[in-house]
C-alpha cells in the first residue's frame, strides 16, 4: 500500500501516516476510514501527521482537475467530527494554496485544525507543544 499508518507515540495518541509519491484515491479513503474508526474508538483526542515528504502526486496528474477537486470536497466531509490536530509535512505551495481556498468557501475546511510544516521534527516539536491527549 502507498500510505502507511502507525502509531508516533507509546500512548497511542498520535498517528502517523506516511505517503509514498504514487497512491490512489481508493488508498486514501481506506486509509481515512481507518484513521476514523481509531479515533472513534479512543478514549482520548488523537492527533495526525500526514507526511508527504517524500513526494506526492496527485491521482489522474492534476490537482485541479474536477476529479480531483471532487475527492478533495469528499474529504473534507469525510473528516468531520474530527477533534485532534492535523498536521502535514512537506505539502508544496500548490496544496497549501488549494487549501486556503477550500478554507475561504468551505466552513468545514475553516474549522478543521490543520498545520502545515517542512519536516517531521517540527511536526513533532508542535505536536508535543500543543497536542495533550
Amino acid at each position: 500500500m502507498a500510505i502507511n499508518i502507525t502509531w508516533e507515540n507509546d500512548e497511542q495518541t498520535i498517528l502517523l501516516c506516511n505517503f509514498d509519491a504514487q497512491w490512489t484515491w481508493d488508498e486514501l479513503y481506506a486509509v481515512v476510514d481507518e484513521v476514523k474508526r481509531i479515533t472513534d474508538n479512543s478514549p482520548t483526542t488523537v492527533a495526525a501527521i500526514l507526511d508527504i515528504s517524500s513526494g506526492m502526486t496527485i491521482p489522474g496528474g492534476n490537482f485541479l482537475s474536477p476529479t480531483s477537486l471532487e475527492n478533495a470536497k469528499r474529504l473534507i466531509t469525510l473528516s468531520e467530527g474530527g477533534t485532534g490536530p492535523l498536521m502535514i509535512v512537506g505539502a508544496t505551495g500548490l496544496i497549501k494554496m488549494v487549501y486556503e481556498t477550500f478554507k475561504g468557501i468551505d466552513k468545514r475546511a475553516a474549522a478543521a485544525n490543520i498545520t502545515f510544516v517542512d519536516t517531521l521534527a517540527q511536526a513533532r516539536a508542535h505536536l508535543a507543544r500543543t497536542h495533550s491527549a
